[in-house]
């Protein structure tokens, strides 16, 4: 079984390493050590050439290059084998005491080691898992890669996957709160898929329990033709579960393969009793997508009770476990959550040329003043199909 490096573990292995580099880089400036060759100080101090080379591969470095860092302990040679190339320059005239730092240095890399009990070779192999498991790049390209095997599988892939809400109070006597949404795809591809498009309503919890289509009122949703491929798909009106819950688009009209745009709409009110102080909204990545943004505006009154944050989650581990149980669900890569100010100002994508466009639209033709909500956001690109966007409000007084 590989090792899992901790923070801890390489935050010291980085500290031992930058010492190493320090000593051993004033050691090679020695006036014995200085401008010779690998093959020369291997001859003259009786030690292994590729010891010399791994060591005096350190003065190649630029000056200004930023040092080294963790990897340095698996590039070097072993605890033996720098012990014996100091031993080496003692033995030829070196000053004991110009070799102190890099001694202690030494013997630091070894205590480490011991530390965490694996040996040079190992710790290294185990760095690489580390470095897989962090670094952003390849996390992206992982993610790219199952983008594109999830593609194949569904025959169905979307450019961007857009879902934007608006919540405001709501006074009247059967209703608490009022919604309004958009949801769509901008490059949305199918291909020889049995599998419907849908575009479906965001989940919603409130204190961990499912807001249930008896608590909401939900009007048909209408397509926003503006922001659609003409011709437009067609629309399947058949009832899923619950009459409203979402349209079904066929794309009957589009030749197989080439990208269309589909957005819908939809007018909601919500009676939900004893909300709680911890709400949440999923958007379920229902489709591979290579960028998916979800925006959420809070009517002011709102929005001022509540700290909004985001997550990523595996859709669906435990049905007994609350959605927001960050330990069981959670993905390492983070989502990139913004808070987008009052009104639809600040709310333009890079992902989407239309976005700002859209969210206008919606206040619009609903007739909602958008200066009077602040929105939130949180995107990724690449997502890991079939997992969920959490933007989760916590009630902090009133």
């Amino acid at each position: 079984m590989p090792t899992i490096l901790t923070e801890h573990m390489v935050h010291n292995a980085t500290q031992v390493a930058d010492r190493l580099h320090q000593a051993l880089v004033s050691v090679l400036q020695l006036p014995s050590v200085q401008g010779r060759r690998a093959a020369t100080l291997a001859t003259e101090l009786n030690v292994g050439r590729m010891t010399c080379q791994r060591i005096t591969k350190l003065g190649k470095r630029p000056a200004d290059a930023p040092p080294p860092g963790p990897r340095l302990l698996g590039e070097l040679p072993g605890v033996n084998g720098l012990r014996q190339f100091l031993d080496a320059l003692a033995r030829t005239g070196t000053p004991s005491a110009q070799l102190g730092e890099a001694r202690e240095a030494v013997e630091a890399f070894d205590a480490f080691l011991r530390t965490i009990d694996l040996s040079q070779t190992a710790f290294a192999s185990a760095l690489r898992l580390h470095d897989a498991a962090v670094d952003p790049q390849q996390l992206r390209d992982r993610r790219s890669q199952l983008f594109g095997a999830a593609s194949a599988v569904t025959g169905q892939s979307a450019d961007v996957t857009v879902s934007m809400m608006a919540i405001r109070p709501n006074d009247q006597a059967n209703f608490n709160f009022e919604q309004i949404a958009v949801r769509g795809y901008a490059g949305m591809r199918a291909s020889g898929s049995a599998m419907p498009i849908r575009l479906p309503i965001n989940m919603a919890y409130s204190d961990y329990r499912n807001v249930t289509g008896d608590e909401a009122a939900r009007e048909p949703q209408q397509l926003v033709e503006s922001f659609c491929t003409t011709p437009l798909p067609s629309i399947d009106s058949r009832v899923i579960k619950e009459q409203h819950l979402a349209h079904l688009v066929n794309p009957e009209h589009i030749p197989t393969g080439e990208p269309f745009d589909c957005f819908a709409t939809q007018h909601n009110q919500w009676n939900i009793n004893a909300p709680g102080p911890h709400k949440a909204i999923w958007l379920y990545v229902d489709y591979p997508t290579r960028h998916c943004t979800f925006d959420l505006y809070l009517h002011h009154t709102i929005a001022a009770h509540n700290v909004v944050s985001a997550d990523c989650h595996l859709w669906g581990t435990s049905l007994l476990a609350p959605p927001e149980d960050l330990w069981m669900t959670r993905f390492a890569d983070p989502v990139e959550f913004t808070r987008l100010g009052t009104g639809t100002r600040g709310c333009a994508s890079s992902a989407y040329a239309r976005h700002q466009e859209l969210t206008e639209h919606m206040f619009q033709s609903h007739d909602w003043p958008a200066d009077e909500f602040v929105g939130f956001r949180c995107e990724m690109e690449l997502p890991v199909w079939r997992s969920g966007l959490c933007l989760i409000l916590e009630q902090q007084g009133t």
